[in-house]
């Protein structure tokens, strides 16, 4: 029964990350990719994913600096912080693969370095390209343990991924068309 709950809260997660692709601004990405990472954790606690619940923990408070990055209070130290985090993703996640000595736990690492990186850019295209760039790392993770919903969602990630950078490519050619003419 705790599979079944933990390939459904991998489901929900995975259409919350489906979601951030497809949506214009930079705000809603970054709400949907943090909400996302919240059921990753849950569901990665319940299949005893350790090292997974634990980047996507800190990809997702990593996701709410980046979210309040613009906010006058912590504006002067967004590249602090973005340094910060990453450091602190890599540091835990090599830690994490030394303690249980498997190099599968690297994978994660990777995911969560390039999914958290793009949050911290302003341009949605750059973002997108990045949480394209997390996916195989996680697919790969999520397939090695046993989380099949939520490596189907890292195929539907890539796929979404693309249809949404190619999609709104178009429309940033149109509306650079449209002001030409």
């Amino acid at each position: 029964m705790l599979l079944i709950i933990s390939q459904i809260i991998g489901v929900a997660a995975v259409a919350l990350y489906l979601l951030s692709f497809q949506l214009k601004k930079r705000k809603q990405i970054v709400l949907a990719t943090c909400l996302s990472n919240a059921f990753y954790v849950l569901q990665y606690v319940l299949l005893g994913a350790f090292s997974g619940a634990v980047m996507d923990f800190l990809t997702t408070v990593s996701s709410f600096f980046a979210a309040k990055k613009n906010d006058p209070r912590l504006r002067r130290y967004a590249k602090w912080i973005a340094a910060s985090n990453l450091c602190l993703i890599t540091a835990v996640g090599i830690a994490l693969a030394i303690i249980r000595k498997d190099p599968i736990e690297l994978l994660p690492i990777a995911g969560a370095l390039f999914q958290t990186g793009g949050l911290w850019f302003e341009n949605e295209q750059t973002i997108r390209k990045f949480g394209l760039c997390s996916a195989p790392f996680w697919l790969i993770y999520n397939f090695i343990s046993q989380a099949y919903g939520a490596a189907l969602g890292s195929v539907l990630a890539i796929c979404s991924g693309v249809i949404a950078m190619i999609r709104y490519r178009k429309k940033e050619k149109s509306s650079a068309c449209d002001a030409t003419d």
